[in-house]
């Protein structure tokens, strides 16, 4: 499996545009993408664990990063985004998602439950790896779209940029955790 400092050079060499999003995605096969995917939502996954509803909704006051709420309902939203543009550019027969985000930041909310967080997040997982399931064995790797933002895109280009968000997130949100905690020292969470 790739390792996050090869991911994270990935993404900035893509995002300062020393190479193409496409480019990119195309170093490594899409597997290892999806592999990263998989490793960064387990660790979401692992962070919201035993977090008290004042650690998820904490945001400090003197740091521009968003709470663990707002993150991970941004990232919940924004999924339907990358799991729509993985239907448009290969031949499954998944119905697309009605509410996907258009812009950026659009999804996070502020102050909801741990427990619902974590339902939440387990839920879009479930999801986004029905997704991939079922248009992973069906995707040509020479169907090339243009995307207005990221330009020339493929399949594993969005699989790519879903990475690529979510390895985003999860570094802020590890600091986040951090913060949360030691801010809030005296809470407990549900497991202690």
């Amino acid at each position: 499996m790739l390792d996050t400092q090869t991911l994270a050079q990935l993404v900035f060499d893509a995002f300062t545009q020393k190479m193409t999003w496409r480019e990119a995605s195309a170093r490594y096969p899409v597997t290892e993408y999806i592999a990263a995917f998989r490793n960064l939502r387990a660790g979401f996954l692992r962070l919201l664990e035993g977090l008290s509803d004042a650690q998820v909704a904490y945001a400090d006051p003197n740091n521009p990063m968003w709470s663990l709420s707002e993150t991970v309902t941004h990232l919940i939203y924004s999924q339907n985004f990358y799991y729509n543009q993985l239907l448009e550019i290969t031949t499954s027969q998944l119905p697309h998602l009605t509410e996907a985000a258009r812009g950026f930041g659009e999804g996070a909310q502020q102050n909801l439950p741990a427990d619902q967080l974590r339902a939440m997040l387990k839920d879009a997982t479930q999801q986004i790896e029905a997704a991939i399931a079922e248009t992973l064995p069906h995707f040509d790797a020479e169907v090339v779209k243009r995307h207005v933002v990221f330009g020339e895109v493929t399949y594993a280009t969005w699989i790519f940029l879903l990475m690529a968000h979510e390895l985003d997130h999860y570094r802020q949100s590890v600091v986040m955790r951090r913060l949360a905690r030691t801010a809030l020292s005296g809470e407990r969470g549900e497991h202690g």
